[in-house]
């Protein structure tokens, strides 16, 4: 297939390997590789931290400019890119104008839509997850910004869909699509973690249910003396600070490693050591980390918070029926007491996650991005 056939994406995310913060770089990375290996061509335009524009080929299909968070790229202020720079560096060393512009991140809600009324192209949007910020914020205006531009939003779960429409009830029918997140397996063969040896991997704000797991870690290390939390993320300096007090107070701040900044195929490597992956979460659009827990045959102790009730059941985890610390501690006790029924749980976990394989996740996006190049056509 020539270049000239080939099917052309501007992919805009505020998030890409290596600088990957969460959920939504680990995507915007892992589908836009895809993509671009199922032949469409790719140019990734992304912060960088160089003082200057900074361009790169991965190979043939994929190019990505990495932008400087200075003024002459990007507003402090309005906490976005700058749509008339972005857009014209990108239309020069980009390859000139693209079929589909493909948004992850609101800092380029405003270079979307005016490179979208520009060159009067499709906008489609991932939406990861609402502005936790709320709709009147920087992040929520920009957020609907993308939402009312966009001609297909596409969401991970059924649950998020929900939510979305009921903060924006306006949203035509047909507009918004449910494509789940894909999932990359590392691990092999079975964990070799011990039991007693948990993880929790995730941002560190409190709906993640992290507080009442420490306190549960304190509570279950009077009768277990090897227990040990890995905590892998980061967050606000406050809220560190407030955590690292509590398991101070809880008495197991030698029982806790932080691991606040590390790559994500780090974590993916880490998965196999331990006996569990914990998540308490409250709220969750899709959860990729219990995916590749899964994906990796690694114990799952989780809710089934938002759109985590799609994928993890009783048949595939151990539930956490409510986030405080008596039930976390009492799932993590029941799992470490049925050693054989978390065997057969990860059996189905694994085959839970075979259906999440990113070529056929890749697939239903271009899928998407062919029929309204074909319909703008």
């Amino acid at each position: 297939m020539g270049d000239e056939s080939k099917l052309k994406i501007w992919v805009m995310t505020n998030e890409f390997e290596p600088e990957i913060v969460g959920g939504l770089g680990i995507v915007a990375t892992q589908l836009t590789r895809m993509l671009s290996k199922l032949g469409a061509k790719v140019t990734v335009l992304c912060p960088g931290n160089s003082d200057r524009l900074t361009t790169s080929n991965t190979y043939g299909n994929l190019r990505i400019l990495r932008f400087p968070k200075n003024s002459k790229y990007f507003n402090r202020a309005k906490h976005s890119f700058i749509a008339e720079v972005i857009i014209k560096s990108a239309f020069a060393k980009g390859g000139g104008k693209p079929d589909i512009i493909h948004v992850h991140s609101t800092e380029f809600a405003y270079t979307a839509k005016a490179a979208g009324e520009r060159f009067d192209l499709p906008i489609v949007y991932t939406c990861h997850s609402l502005a936790s910020q709320g709709i009147s914020s920087l992040p929520g205006k920009q957020q609907t910004t993308l939402i009312r531009a966009a001609n297909r939003i596409i969401v991970p779960s059924r649950w998020q869909a929900k939510v979305t429409r009921r903060l924006y009830p306006r949203i035509d029918g047909n507009k918004m699509i449910v494509i789940p997140h894909g999932v990359v397996p590392v691990t092999k063969g079975s964990t070799i973690g011990f039991s007693h040896k948990l993880l929790y991997v995730g941002r560190l704000i409190p709906s993640k249910g992290v507080e009442p797991l420490i306190k549960a870690v304190g509570l279950l290390a009077q009768e277990n003396s090897k227990i040990h939390l890995t905590i892998v993320g980061s967050g606000k300096a406050s809220y560190r600070n407030k955590l690292r007090s509590l398991a101070k107070q809880a008495g197991v701040e030698k029982r806790i490693r932080w691991a606040e900044k590390t790559p994500h195929k780090t974590v993916q490597r880490m998965y196999g050591s331990y006996g569990a992956v914990i998540n308490p979460s409250k709220k969750e659009s899709f959860c990729l980390v219990a995916l590749e827990a899964m994906a990796n045959g690694v114990p799952l102790i989780s809710t089934t918070s938002g759109g985590m009730k799609e994928f993890v059941t009783p048949q595939n985890a151990k539930i956490i029926h409510s986030v405080d610390t008596a039930h976390i501690a009492r799932a993590i006790k029941e799992f470490w007491n049925n050693p054989e029924q978390s065997r057969k749980r990860t059996i189905h976990a694994r085959t839970t996650a075979a259906q999440y394989k990113w070529p056929v996740i890749a697939r239903k996006y271009l899928s998407i991005f062919s029929e309204l190049k074909r319909g703008k056509t």
